[in-house]
């Protein structure tokens, strides 16, 4: 064999060997900066995620502090040229709490429920009081009216069962409907609201769980 020959065809050899790795090489580059181009997106989609997240939060505590004066009460019955606040007077008065409402209400209305198709039940009063304590100590006394029903508050012999409750958004309103389901699925003695918080309690001798998001709600075990 023709030692020259031999030698050409290992430098073309060589030659075709270098120009693949170039290739490769180059190919390899290309393909690290499309990863680190991914990384700074996934980098830049988990700050956006972050911010969104931060947003949520804000706003949905947002949405429930202007509530934080506010008193739910249901199952009032409605009436054609109804005064609430003689309904709230009636209430004070049942539960002995010393309400002006001239200087203590702010304002007091009924509001639609979202997505409520009954139009049987009446739409909720929402009273709003100037004070936050005022506000407390209001709820503090009807919380210890017990099966109160509209016909103590003078509608006759109506059957309706009146409930008090703080005014809460429709998140922490979420929040509550899965935090009861959670808790009666587990055999939880206690599921409540204070202060316009959820809380969920096994048993009298277990720690309460504060229920203030979804990821809260896996606490429910």
């Amino acid at each position: 064999m023709d030692l020259s020959q031999v030698r050409t065809d290992i430098a073309e050899m060589k030659n075709s060997i270098d120009s693949k790795l170039d290739d490769l090489a180059g190919r390899m580059s290309t393909i690290e900066s499309r990863v680190s181009a991914l990384e700074d997106c996934k980098t830049e989609l988990d700050d956006v995620k972050k911010t969104l997240n931060d947003i949520m939060t804000d706003s949905r505590k947002n949405e429930q502090w202007v509530r934080r004066s506010n008193i739910q009460i249901n199952g009032v019955p409605e009436t054609k040229g109804e005064n609430l606040f003689t309904v709230i007077n009636s209430l004070a008065e049942a539960c002995g709490f010393s309400l002006n409402t001239n200087t203590d209400i702010d304002f007091v209305t009924r509001v639609a429920v979202r997505n409520d198709t009954d139009n049987s039940k009446p739409k909720p009063i929402i009273v709003k009081m100037q004070a936050r304590y005022k506000k407390d100590d209001f709820m503090a006394c009807l919380r210890k009216l017990k099966n109160l029903k509209a016909a103590d508050l003078g509608y006759g012999a109506s059957p309706n069962k009146i409930y008090i409750n703080d005014h809460l958004s429709s998140y922490n309103k979420f929040l509550l409907k899965e935090a009861k389901q959670r808790a009666a699925a587990k055999e939880y003695k206690f599921c409540w609201v204070r202060n316009c918080t959820v809380m969920v309690r096994r048993n009298e001798n277990s720690p309460i769980i504060y229920i203030t998001s979804e990821d809260s709600l896996n606490k429910i075990v």
